[in-house]
């Protein structure tokens, strides 16, 4: 078990959201409990596929995430671009020197 003194705020939301997974968590760390689970499902016969739930939504927010972040540079590029031609404008005007 964890020897810390402070609960951060998320630890408080994930206790408030299940506190058996806030315990387990806290007790033994999402690395031991990751290979239990792999040990878990060894022994039972079953093997990540494509098709589950936690894979679509990986992939899901996987994509997601990269929209969002070349939707991103777009806008940059896009303001970038509109300052550039608005500098040339002044320029060409005399403004600027």
């Amino acid at each position: 078990m964890k020897n810390d003194q402070t609960i951060s705020a998320s630890e408080v939301n994930r206790y408030l959201y299940c506190n058996y997974q806030w315990y387990y968590e806290h007790k033994y760390g999402m690395a031991e409990l990751r290979r239990r689970k792999k040990i878990h499902m060894d022994e039972i016969g079953i093997t990540p596929t494509t098709d589950s739930p936690l894979q679509k939504g990986l992939v899901f927010h996987a994509r997601f995430e990269r929209r969002r972040r070349f939707r991103l540079a777009l806008r940059l590029l896009r303001i970038a671009v509109v300052t550039g031609i608005f500098l040339y404008i002044l320029l060409l005007c005399g403004v600027m020197t």
